[in-house]
């Protein structure tokens, strides 16, 4: 009720007649306090100043204690103002006073005034007494007898009426408010109602305009400020319904537009509100329901990395960040909305950019593996022949031993290059291919034998378990043959000495599955997915040592897929690996008619 403007006006009112009344309450008060205060100054004064010449002849030459006595009775019937009445002598000490039990005989005063006046001067005071809680007025006042002291007429007078004068008219005052604050409320009210009628039906009819309602009309009783309000309002209100169905046509068109974009698009307020999100949008950040007018900020922190604080400011600018949703990679710009040069919220825009990220990441991780291979062995060879050219030649031992590591490192170059033509010609479907009906079994135990002195050197024992009459296989011998040899080198290289390699073919319906397993040192579950890569490595420094280029799996892989057969790899660090190979046996009566 109080923040209407009418209350607001009423407030006013009785606040201006308020503060009015205590700044002239303030000053009378004080006006009458000063000049009763002053007008009991004078009348001590002028008393002190006719006793002064009567005491000056009762003093000096010889004190006269009884004509002092009369005169102190004459001068309490000359002031009934005046309480106290003390004669003292140029000392300070008590002769006589109206009062002999609150002042005694002899006793010396020596309050400040006076002090004062026992060096020649008058002097006043006013003080409260501590024990009846009174203010008196103290007034001392020399006696003189050419320029000396002779004596002092100390008079003290109550203040008690002076401050119940002003305390009455205080009263005076308080009602006086009282009585015009009602009657400025009283007023100020009636007043406030001919102005505020008019603008709470203004009120009532916004309202109602805010629903939806845009054929409210006001009637216009007055040719004044609050009439021209009023055919404003009637005028705001056609206007407004026009622009409303323009807005209307406008909106349902960029809803029919955002709707069917395949970027996504999120549209948040100044709160972080979600105020549109498009269908695209939805299924990109795989939301179930709509999140509009959900508060979308925490999101905004965890998924995009962003606060909302630093898009509100002046200097804002757009900003394009990556995502990773899932398996998926979204592109966000993230751009401020404005209007009038202020920021009221964000617009996001989602690309799903996820096949493109992949390839490009692809592109880049070979390109840098490609060249990280070529550089360590180039590395070496040019170390090396620098030191041949810096006299090494002139020792024949050292000589072949450095020779010796040149050759190696390029051999291992020609390994890599020759593995990197096969892997292109693998995926440009440009390998020539000369497949015919052979026996797996035959491939393998050839494989083996080759491979029989490396496993003999390292003391490795060999378990064998070879279906001797195994279906034929449609295939290249010599593609299959590298394969077989890849998988067993790995074997060799990554299973101890005293360690176990085992090698079983048999044969599954239509399939001709090859398994090689080791007990060798095994492989991490997190790395399983990634050994197909080309030049994925587990231990990059270990696979370097023994000689790899880190394409052999992708080779066979890329191979094994070229029959129509499958690879896998199982695995569990530091308790060996198996590989399992399958590819489509050949049918009797499809070799007989080949």
């Amino acid at each position: 009720m109080f923040r209407s403007i009418q209350w607001k006006l009423v407030s006013i009112y009785i606040l201006l007649i308020l503060l009015a009344m205590e700044v002239v309450g303030v000053y009378l008060v004080q006006s009458i306090e000063k000049y009763h205060v002053n007008k009991l100054s004078d009348d001590l004064d002028i008393k002190a100043q006719l006793m002064s010449d009567l005491v000056k002849r009762y003093l000096y030459p010889i004190p006269s204690e009884q004509g002092i006595d009369d005169l102190i009775k004459l001068g309490q019937q000359a002031g009934t103002e005046i309480n106290y009445i003390v004669i003292l002598d140029e000392t300070a000490s008590i002769i006589t006073s109206n009062d002999e039990t609150k002042f005694q005989k002899g006793v010396k005063l020596l309050t400040p005034e006076i002090t004062q006046a026992t060096f020649g001067s008058e002097a006043m005071d006013i003080r409260e007494d501590p024990r009846s809680k009174i203010r008196y007025m103290y007034l001392a006042y020399p006696v003189k007898n050419g320029s000396r002291v002779v004596g002092i007429i100390y008079l003290i007078s109550s203040m008690e009426n002076i401050y119940k004068t002003i305390s009455n008219t205080k009263a005076i005052l308080f009602v006086a408010t009282l009585l015009a604050l009602m009657i400025t409320g009283i007023l100020g009210y009636a007043l406030s109602k001919t102005i505020t009628g008019p603008i709470q039906e203004v009120t009532r009819n916004a309202a109602l305009m805010a629903q939806g309602n845009f054929d409210r009309k006001i009637q216009v009783r007055s040719n004044d400020e609050i009439g021209k309000l009023t055919g404003m309002f009637n005028f705001l209100t056609t206007r407004l319904k026009e622009t409303m169905e323009e807005i209307s046509d406008e909106k349902e068109k960029m809803e029919a537009i955002l709707t069917n974009m395949a970027d996504g698009v999120i549209a948040l307020n100044s709160k972080g509100e979600v105020i549109h999100i498009n269908p695209a949008a939805r299924q990109m950040l795989s939301l179930d329901k709509d999140p509009t007018g959900e508060n979308f900020e925490p999101a905004l922190k965890e998924l995009f990395k962003i606060n909302l604080e630093e898009f509100l400011g002046e200097d804002c600018r757009a900003r394009e960040v990556l995502v990773k949703k899932g398996e998926a990679v979204l592109k966000s710009i993230i751009a401020p909305l404005k209007r009038e040069s202020r920021v009221i919220g964000l617009i996001l825009v989602l690309q799903d950019i996820t096949r493109q990220f992949s390839l490009e990441n692809m592109r880049k991780e070979f390109v840098a593996n490609v060249s990280h291979e070529l550089r360590t062995p180039l590395t070496t060879i040019k170390s090396y022949a620098e030191t041949l050219l810096d006299g090494a030649m002139d020792e024949p031992s050292i000589a072949r031993q450095f020779m010796s590591v040149v050759y190696n490192e390029a051999e291992r170059m020609t390994r890599l290059v020759n593995d990197l033509l096969e892997l292109s010609r693998l995926d440009n479907k440009e390998t020539r291919w000369d497949k015919k009906p052979i026996s797996p079994s035959g491939i393998l135990k050839d494989v083996i034998s080759k491979m029989l002195v490396n496993i003999k050197k390292k003391n490795l024992a060999l378990e064998t378990d070879i279906l001797q009459h195994s279906p034929d296989i449609f295939a290249d011998r010599d593609k299959i043959e590298q394969v077989f040899q890849n998988i067993l080198s790995n074997a060799i290289k990554y299973t101890p000495e005293g360690g176990k390699i085992f090698i079983r073919l048999d044969s599954i319906e239509d399939r001709v599955r090859i398994i090689f397993g080791d007990t060798g040192i095994g492989i991490p579950k997190e790395d399983l997915p990634r050994l197909f890569e080309r030049f994925y490595r587990v231990d990059k420094t270990r696979s370097r040592e023994l000689g790899g280029t880190g394409l052999g799996l992708s080779i066979a892989k890329e191979i094994v897929e070229a029959h129509d057969g499958i690879i896998t790899i199982d695995s569990e660090l530091g308790h060996g690996t198996q590989v399992t190979i399958l590819l489509p046996a050949v049918a009797d009566s499809k070799v007989s008619n080949m």
